[in-house]
C-alpha cells in the first residue's frame, strides 16, 4: 500500500484518508447500508492509519538514517585520509 499513491504527499494522503473515514462512520450513523459501510469503514480504518504511521514514524526515521549515513561516509572519508597520512 505504501508505493500505490505515489502523486500524493504523505501528509495529504493521510487528510484524505482521515476524511474519507470520518465520512464512512457518518455514513454508517445516517444510512440503513451497513455491510457496505462496515467493509469501507474497515478499508478506510486500514489506509488511515497506514498513512498516519508513515507520517509520524517512517517519513522521520529516512529522513534520520540518510543523515546518519551522511554521516558515516564523512567519517570514513576521514579514516582515510588520516589513514594516508599515516
Amino acid at each position: 500500500m505504501l508505493t500505490r499513491y505515489t502523486g500524493m504527499t504523505a501528509k495529504s494522503q493521510s487528510a484524505l484518508f482521515t476524511v474519507g473515514l470520518v465520512l464512512t462512520l457518518l455514513g454508517m450513523v445516517l444510512t440503513d447500508m451497513w455491510l457496505p459501510m462496515v467493509v469501507g469503514a474497515i478499508i478506510m480504518t486500514a489506509l488511515a492509519v497506514e498513512s498516519w504511521i508513515r507520517v509520524q514514524h517512517l517519513i522521520p526515521m529516512h529522513s534520520d538514517i540518510r543523515a546518519m549515513q551522511k554521516q558515516i561516509k564523512a567519517l570514513q572519508s576521514e579514516i582515510r585520509t588520516l589513514e594516508y597520512d599515516e
